[in-house]
C-alpha cells in the first residue's frame, strides 16, 4: 500500500500541497486519483481543466442553475464504463449549475461528467459570486460524519482544560504533518481529543502505533513520541486490535490524508492546521 502525508490547511483541494493519500494500485499515486490516475483522466494539464471549466461556466451563466434532473447512479456507472472500461466506483450524481454537466463522486473523488461519459472535468468548481468553492462543498457534505457514532474506545483520549469542545484525528506516528498538528494542539484549550492511531505510511507505523496504544499511559506515550520523539517501551503482550479496528473505521468513513480531523458537528478537516483554523472550526461545531 502506497501512503503519503498530508500538510497545508486544505490539503483535499490540493491547492497549496499534495494530500497524502491511500492504498494505491499505483505506488506513488493518491487514493482519490487511484481510478482516475491510472484510467489517464488525471494527467491532463491543469490549465486546460480549468480551461475546460472556465468555458463551461461561461455557457452556464446563460441557462437558469441546478434545473437539469441527473442520471441515476447506475446510468452515470454504465456511460463511465462504456467509455473508459476501467470499474470507476460511481456513488453519487448531482445536478451543477452547468448544463449538461454533473457532480460525481467517484472513487472519493468528485469529478464533473457529461450525461453520456463522454467529456469529464477534473478541478474545481468556483462560483465567482461570493468565490465559493462548490468542489469543497460537496466534498464536505459527502464525507460528513456522524461523530457519535466513531468507536472513542479505540482512541487516544486527551483532555485539555474543561475538555468542552470534541475533535477526533487519524494520524500516523510517522506523518510529519500528523507531528506538526501536534505541536498546534498544544496550544488548543478546553477540548477533549481522540487520537485514532491509523499507521498506514511506513513499515514501522504499525510496530509504533502497536508500543503506543499498549503503554500504560497511551496519552503521554503519543505526545512524547510526536513532540520529542521519545520512543515508548515495548510491552510484552497487548490487546492492540484497536489498530485494525481503526484502519477499517478508516475505510468506512473514506479517510484519505494523514491528519485527517472530524469535528462534533461531522466537519472534517485534512493537514497541518493552523491554530486559528482549529479554534474556529472547534468552536462551530460546538454551536
Amino acid at each position: 500500500m502506497a501512503w503519503r502525508s498530508c500538510g497545508g490547511p486544505s490539503c483535499q483541494q490540493a491547492r497549496r500541497t499534495e494530500p497524502h493519500f491511500r492504498r494505491d494500485d499505483h505506488p506513488g499515486r493518491p487514493l482519490h486519483a487511484v481510478s482516475i490516475t491510472a484510467r489517464q483522466i488525471i494527467p491532463m494539464k491543469s490549465h486546460v481543466a480549468n480551461r475546460a471549466l472556465l468555458c463551461a461556466a461561461l455557457f452556464g451563466m446563460l441557462a437558469p442553475a441546478w434545473a437539469e434532473t441527473p442520471p441515476t447512479v447506475a446510468a452515470m456507472q454504465a456511460a463511465l464504463d462504456q467509455n473508459l472500461g476501467d470499474g470507476l466506483s460511481v456513488s453519487k450524481v448531482s445536478a451543477t449549475p452547468l448544463p449538461g454537466i454533473y457532480e460525481v463522486y467517484v472513487d472519493h473523488k468528485i469529478i464533473y461528467a457529461d450525461r453520456a461519459g463522454k467529456y469529464m472535468l477534473v478541478g474545481q468548481l468556483i462560483q465567482t459570486q461570493g468565490r465559493r468553492n462548490l468542489t469543497e462543498a460537496s466534498l464536505q457534505a459527502a464525507q460528513k460524519t456522524d461523530f457519535s457514532s466513531l468507536p472513542l474506545a479505540d482512541a487516544i483520549k486527551t483532555v485539555k482544560g474543561n475538555g468542552s469542545r470534541k475533535m477526533a484525528i487519524f494520524a500516523d506516528p510517522y506523518c510529519p504533518f500528523c507531528k506538526r498538528l501536534e505541536q498546534t494542539l498544544q496550544h488548543v484549550d478546553n477540548v477533549t481529543i481522540y487520537t485514532f492511531l491509523f499507521p498506514v505510511l511506513t513499515p514501522n507505523s504499525k510496530p509504533m502505533s502497536r508500543d503506543i496504544w499498549c503503554s500504560p499511559n497511551r496519552d503521554a506515550a503519543w505526545t512524547d513520541w510526536m513532540l520529542k520523539q521519545r520512543k515508548p517501551q515495548p510491552q510484552a503482550s497487548c490487546n492492540a486490535s484497536a489498530l485494525d479496528s481503526n484502519l477499517a473505521l478508516g475505510s468506512r468513513l473514506d479517510v484519505s490524508a494523514t491528519p485527517t480531523i472530524i469535528f462534533a458537528n461531522g466537519a472534517r478537516m485534512s493537514g497541518a492546521q493552523s491554530l486559528a483554523a482549529l479554534n474556529s472550526a472547534l468552536d462551530q461545531a460546538g454551536r
